[in-house]
C-alpha cells in the first residue's frame, strides 16, 4: 500500500463504500446519510472536533468490511440462512483491519470493528457490552440502525420515522446505550411551535 500515498486509498474506500451502499440500499446513501447523522449527534453529545471527526470518518466507512460478502448475500430479499449469518458477522472485522492499513485513519478501527456490538452484550464480534464498546461505536450504531430502519432495503421496505424512533427507545439499554438514544430522540425530533 506504500506505492501511492495514503489519501489515495482513503479515496478509493470511499468509493468502494459508496458500492457497497448500493448493493444494500436503494437510494446507495446509507453510509453518506449515517455520516451526516452521526456528525451532529457526536456535536449533541459534547465530543471535541478531533472526536467528531473521527466518528463521522468511521461512519462513513462502517461498512466497508462488506467488500468481501457477496452480492448476491447483500441483496437477498429472504431472511439469511447460517453460513451467510456467519458472514455477514465478520464484517465489522474486516472493515477495521482494513482501515488499520492506513496510518491517517488507523484510530477509527475500533468503531468499525464494534458498530455491531450490542449494549446488553448480544452483538458481535466480541460479545462487549456497555461501556466496554467504545463511544463511537456506540454512537455510529444507533444512527445506523435508524437509517437502516427509515431507508427501502432491497429485502424490506422502510419504516416510518416515528416506527424506526419507538424501536430506538423500545431497545434503549438492550442493543442501544440509552444516553445516545436520547441525544439522538432529541435531535431528530422537531420541536412543535405554539
Amino acid at each position: 500500500m506504500n506505492t501511492y500515498p495514503e489519501e489515495v486509498w482513503v479515496k478509493l474506500l470511499i468509493s468502494l463504500s459508496r458500492y457497497i451502499d448500493t448493493q444494500v440500499s436503494c437510494s446507495g446513501r446509507h453510509s453518506a446519510q449515517v455520516a451526516e447523522w452521526v456528525k451532529s449527534l457526536a456535536r449533541r453529545l459534547f465530543l471535541d472536533e478531533k472526536e467528531v471527526n473521527a466518528v463521522y470518518w468511521a461512519s462513513l466507512l462502517h461498512d466497508i468490511g462488506k467488500i468481501s460478502i457477496p452480492g448476491d448475500v447483500l441483496s437477498k430479499e429472504g431472511p439469511l440462512s447460517k453460513d451467510e449469518w456467519t458472514l455477514m458477522r465478520l464484517h465489522p472485522t474486516i472493515g477495521a483491519n482494513i482501515v488499520k492499513m492506513l496510518k491517517s485513519i488507523e484510530h477509527i478501527a475500533p468503531y468499525i470493528n464494534y458498530h455491531q456490538e450490542k449494549y446488553d452484550g448480544s452483538g458481535y464480534p466480541e460479545g462487549l457490552r456497555g461501556e466496554e464498546i467504545p463511544f463511537g461505536a456506540r454512537i455510529v450504531a444507533v444512527v445506523d440502525a435508524y437509517e437502516a430502519m427509515t431507508s427501502d432495503r432491497y429485502y424490506c421496505k422502510a419504516r416510518s420515522h416515528n416506527e424506526a424512533i419507538q424501536e430506538l427507545i423500545l431497545m434503549e439499554g438492550h442493543h442501544f446505550d440509552p444516553d445516545v438514544v436520547e441525544a439522538f430522540v432529541e435531535i431528530m425530533t422537531p420541536v412543535e411551535c405554539y
